[in-house]
C-alpha cells in the first residue's frame, strides 16, 4: 500500500472544488486496517466479512452522530458496507485498510469512505439480472454517493457525501 496521504490532502482531492485556494478543514480522520486472511470455507469468509462491515458500519455511525451528521448516516453506513464487502470478497492483498474522514469546506461538510484492499482493479458497476443474489454494490454506490472513484494505482476505491455545514461546537 503506497504512502498515506493527510486528511486535508484527502479532503481537497475528493472535494467539490477542483482547485482549492486553502486545505479543507478536518474534524475528524479514522483509519484502520483489517488482515486479509482468505477462509477456508465460502462460510467462513462470509462470517468473517459481516463481522468487520457490521463493526465499520457502526463507528461511522458513531463518528457521523458525534459530528452532527446524523443526516448522513444511513447512505454512509450503506456506502461502507458496499465497499468494504467489495474489498472482503475481491482484495488479493493481505490487508484491507479502511479511512472515513469527515472535513468541511467552503460552507459544506465532507465525508470521504475510503477502502483500500492492496489489489489493483477497477470495480464495475452494472446492472444484474434480477434472479442474481449479488453483482448490485457499485450501482448503489454510484447512486447513493455524490462522487466515487479509485486511486490512480488502483487498489482504493473511494465515495463522497456532502450536506450543508451543520453548526458545531468546538470538540
Amino acid at each position: 500500500m503506497a504512502g498515506i496521504a493527510t486528511g486535508a490532502e484527502v479532503l481537497a482531492e475528493r472535494s467539490v472544488w477542483s482547485a482549492a485556494e486553502t486545505l479543507p478543514t478536518v474534524l475528524d480522520d479514522l483509519m484502520l486496517t483489517i488482515e486479509h486472511v482468505p477462509r477456508a470455507e465460502e462460510g467462513d469468509e462470509v462470517a468473517f466479512a459481516g463481522v468487520w462491515v457490521g463493526q465499520l458500519r457502526r463507528i461511522g455511525a458513531a463518528k457521523l452522530n458525534y459530528w452532527g451528521l446524523s443526516s448522513l448516516v444511513e447512505s454512509a453506513v450503506l456506502l461502507i458496507s458496499e465497499l468494504v464487502t467489495n474489498a472482503l470478497k475481491h482484495g488479493k492483498g493481505s490487508e484491507i485498510r479502511f479511512r472515513l474522514i469527515l472535513g468541511t469546506d467552503r460552507g459544506t461538510d465532507l465525508v470521504v469512505v475510503e477502502v483500500d484492499d492492496g489489489s489493483p482493479g477497477r470495480p464495475e458497476v452494472r446492472n444484474a439480472d434480477a434472479d442474481e443474489e449479488s453483482g448490485r454494490g457499485m450501482l448503489l454506490v454510484a447512486a447513493t454517493a455524490h462522487r466515487w472513484g479509485v486511486s490512480e494505482d488502483e487498489t482504493t476505491t473511494w465515495c463522497t457525501l456532502t450536506s450543508p455545514a451543520v453548526a458545531r461546537r468546538a470538540r
